[in-house]
């Protein structure tokens, strides 16, 4: 017998199948997914890779008028991309027409009048995107987007008819194609194994792991970019469904509302639309006998950077469910007296007003995750066809809310002046935002903005505009609200993080404007990158390239693989005198013309970088600077899968820099000095260095850390010259393990004594040392939970000096301190004073190396530009040679 959908087998209200006329025909080509795949979706241990998944996709648009199948573009491991478009007709034609209609809904300034918009909600369809398996080990919604495309290409009943009629449904299979089939491979290998379902030792995608669900405004990965380019370019749809999945011991599905804080910035509207469409979920599921669903908490509705939470600030819907996990395809079995609540707003596992049925425990199946989400997808689809005029014109009206707020309300607009001191930075950040669809405009002449004069080429993103929201979200400086798990009790943490101003993490000037002003600008169609040049070349005998733009590393890492000398900057008085010129400290100079000619023509191929020439004379005369050499770069990677490393990679690769991976065994080997400059840690618990993952937790070969010998190994690899970088959490290993005069100020410190989440802090840097070459003397620096240390001073007297006392075995120079007076730039702190003035970043000469302890995330999640330098620097510092 043909295996019929939770459709119509569960879900009581959507009547009964009707197989009559063109639906039949269509229900006759189609095969159903278990005829396709050789089980049932969901069915224990059984799963389909993302090739057979793009083939059932394509099989069925073959069959089926209702879909149209797309490639929009390779992922990062090079496997195509693929959504689904379902509708009556899914043909170029009336899809196209549907993307233009989308475009005049979702900017009103584009609606002639009252009349047109009447007309373009009720001719225009409800466009509902659902995105599943965004986090591959989630991977029940990747199986059942089979049976829902098949239910939707196939069914003839009047609800599904009304669906296909009144909505059109983008249905993304997968969000992480690559991550899809790693989990698989994996999952397959550990069957029948203690780990089965577990334990694997790398990320689920290449550079970011689960954290690919936190790069919805920075777009640094290929696949965020893809599926950006179908939300506010193509499809700009009311509604943006991303399903998911969490852990297996509390309920069964959370459904919206969520829990608070709310974002100010999300209109109140959005709220009341989550409220619906949770609540139409709840029931729907409810009545198809589905226990253990809850809505109103664990998830937040303020941070900004998530799949459904940069929508929100787009005037869309985003829905978010969270399912209980199996072992990838294996069932667990779960009693009652284990299943328990959480922190927030869920307290126990009982009868609550937003958990009103719970589930009383037993087997947990993949097929019913896949059921709960199915059910939850066609009951948004329900409620969008029935509510179709509601959802259209609550698009309209939170547009031209924001259109009109922009008008009158302070800030008016943002500026971003062009003369930055990284230009390309500020054209990059105004690039990310350009992409999320915000206008941006530049300047043709000078103009006066708050009494402040601004020359022509400024750029001006005015908020009068639709997506206003999502601008001022990213320009402004987040207050987290300070919240407690009861009275004077403990911070309750935020669910990922409290602030994220863009601004400040790019080291970008930008200024609002709070009264309106006149200015003669254009509107930029995109946003280009600056040009790189080569000036005054003409009888040059070498060139100088100013410290302070994040380019500069990339031409570095350039003139390395061309074999061209480059020195760098350390005295700029002697180059003021000489060029009658500021050059700043760690500026770059290139001293040999003749080795630059071969390459000149590519060198500055895609940067910004500006190589002005130097007279042959003032070249003799002796102008101090050291040279550099290309550092043999190791980055840790350890079999405990770390995001971390993953977004170290890839901000280590977008800048060119030459790196080798390092796994345990190879530190165990010992002699890392004849293979390396440098090593870096990546941000991880000096537990999980040494220690690793544990026995019959993953494959015996990925088992344990760097243990004792690898402890041994690199504190000679530091004696004998080498530098070790330690980002974050693990500037505790050389604390723990390496005696240094260094203490980690905030390890004993509870919650409640201190706290800090993702937020954005002010701090100093010593721009006299090499690690802070071309830095301005304050940044904006990334604090998520991280580390302050305090430094043991040596003994004053002679006298009391001990030759093995650690202070004095290994001396130390303070780079850079948290701000003693304002300090909390964006997000939230509690007790501010037991960072205030105490070292972020510390130097520790150890033997003839050194370890550099940056204690703040400088690379978090790729999206810190304006910290950057100080792990490049870090890097470099090794193979600056000290003439």
């Amino acid at each position: 017998m043909r295996h019929r959908s939770t459709l119509s087998l569960v879900v009581g209200f959507w009547g009964v199948l009707l197989l009559t006329g063109c639906g039949a025909l269509a229900a006759e080509a189609v095969r159903p997914p278990e005829a396709f795949l050789g089980h049932r979706v969901g069915e224990d241990y059984q799963l389909a890779r993302y090739e057979k998944i793009s083939a059932y996709f394509r099989h069925v648009a073959d069959a089926s008028s209702r879909v149209r199948v797309r490639d929009i573009g390779p992922t990062t491991e090079g496997r195509r991309m693929i959504l689904a478009e379902i509708t009556e007709e899914a043909q170029p034609g009336p899809l196209s027409q549907a993307m233009a209609r989308q475009k005049m809904v979702a900017d009103p300034r584009l609606i002639p009048d009252e009349k047109q918009e009447q007309q373009l909600v009720q001719d225009s369809k409800v466009v509902v995107l659902v995105s599943c398996n965004l986090h591959s080990t989630e991977i029940a919604s990747s199986q059942m987007a089979m049976e829902l495309l098949y239910d939707l290409a196939t069914d003839t009943t009047a609800e599904v008819r009304d669906i296909l009629r009144r909505v059109i449904v983008v249905l993304i299979p997968s969000a992480n194609p690559d991550g899809l089939d790693k989990v698989i491979e994996w999952y397959e290998r550990s069957l029948g194994k203690p780990w089965e379902g577990a334990g694997m030792p790398w990320l689920y995608h290449p550079y970011a792991g689960h954290d690919n669900n936190r790069d919805w405004f920075m777009l640094n990965l290929q696949e965020t970019r893809l599926i950006t380019h179908v939300i506010y370019k193509e499809w700009l749809p009311e509604v943006v469904y991303d399903i998911h999945q969490m852990g297996s011991s509390g309920a069964r599905l959370f459904v919206p509302p969520f829990f608070d804080p709310k974002n100010p910035n999300i209109h109140p509207l959005n709220d009341s639309m989550m409220l619906i469409i949770g609540g139409h979920m709840a029931a729907a599921l409810t009545r198809a006998g589905k226990q253990g669903v809850i809505h109103s908490a664990m998830y937040d509705n303020w941070w900004q950077g998530g799949f459904r939470t940069v929508v929100y600030r787009h005037n869309m819907t985003g829905i978010l469910t969270e399912a209980a996990s199996v072992l990838i395809a294996s069932p667990v079995f779960l009693r009652k007296n284990e299943l328990s609540g959480g922190p927030r707003g869920m307290p126990d596992y009982e009868v609550m007003s937003n958990f009103p049925d719970p589930w009383p425990g037993g087997w947990w199946r993949l097929r019913d995750i896949a059921e709960y989400e199915k059910i939850a997808c066609l009951s948004l689809f329900t409620l969008a066809a029935r509510y179709h005029d509601l959802f259209k014109s609550n698009v309209i009206k939170q547009a031209r809310d924001a259109l009109e707020r922009g008008a009158g309300e302070p800030p008016c607009a943002w500026l971003v002046p062009a003369d930055q001191r990284d230009p390309r930075t500020a054209a990059e950040m105004l690039k990310v935002l350009h992409a999320t669809g915000i206008e941006v405009h530049q300047a043709q002449a000078p103009f006066t903005a708050d009494g402040v004069e601004y020359p022509a080429q400024t750029f001006v993103l005015y908020c009068r505009q639709p997506y206003r929201s999502h601008l001022n979200d990213m320009m402004e400086r987040q207050e987290y609200p300070n919240r407690s798990l009861y009275p004077q009790g403990p911070p309750e943490a935020p669910y990922d993080i409290a602030g994220w101003t863009l601004p400040l993490q790019m080291g970008v000037r930008a200024v609002s404007v709070n009264r309106p002003f006149e200015c003669q600008a254009r509107k930029l169609d995109e946003i280009s990158l600056p040009a790189g040049k080569i000036t005054d070349a003409e009888n040059a005998g070498g060139f100088l390239v100013p410290a302070g733009a994040n380019d500069n590393y990339r031409l570095l890492n350039r003139l390395f693989a061309a074999g061209v000398p480059v020195r760098r900057v350390v005295t700029p008085a002697s180059w003021k005198t000489l060029l009658n010129a500021d050059v700043p400290t760690g500026s770059l100079f290139l001293p040999d013309v003749n080795a630059l000619g071969p390459v000149e023509s590519g060198i500055l191929r895609g940067i910004s970088c500006t190589l002005t020439g130097i007279r042959p004379k003032q070249v003799t005369k002796g102008l101090a600077s050291q040279g550099l050499t290309r550092p043999r770069l190791g980055l840790y990677q350890p079999w405990v899968a770390n995001a971390d490393e993953g977004w170290t990679r890839l901000v280590l690769e977008n800048f060119e820099f030459k790196y080798d991976s390092v796994h345990n065994a190879e530190i165990r080997a010992g002699d890392l000095r004849k293979r390396y400059d440098c090593l870096v840690l990546p941000s991880a618990s000096a537990k999980s260095i040494v220690d690793g993952m544990a026995v019959d937790a993953t494959e015996p070969q990925y088992v344990g850390g760097i243990g004792s010998e690898g402890i041994v190994a690199l504190q000679n690899f530091v004696q004998e010259g080498g530098t070790l970088v330690c980002l974050d959490a693990s500037c505790n290993f050389p604390i723990d393990y390496f005696r240094i005069p260094v203490r980690n100020a905030l390890r004993d410190k509870a919650a409640k004594e201190f706290f800090c989440p993702g937020s954005v802090l002010r701090i100093w840097v010593d721009r006299q040392h090499p690690v802070g070459y071309g830095l301005p003397e304050w940044v904006s620096g990334y604090f998520t939970r991280s580390q302050a240390f305090e430094v043991t001073e040596k003994p004053k007297k002679p006298e009391d000096s001990d030759a093995r006392n650690p202070s004095v075995r290994y001396p130390t120079r303070v780079i850079a301190r948290y701000s003693d007076t304002v300090l909390l730039e964006s997000g939230w702190i509690r007790a501010p004073e037991c960072i205030a003035d105490k070292p972020a970043i510390v130097e520790v000469r150890y033997g003839d190396g050194k370890i550099i302890l940056l204690g703040f995330r400088v690379q978090h999640r790729a999206q810190p530009h304006g910290t950057f330098p100080l792990l490049f620097n870090a890097i470099l510092s090794g193979t600056m040679d000290s003439r």
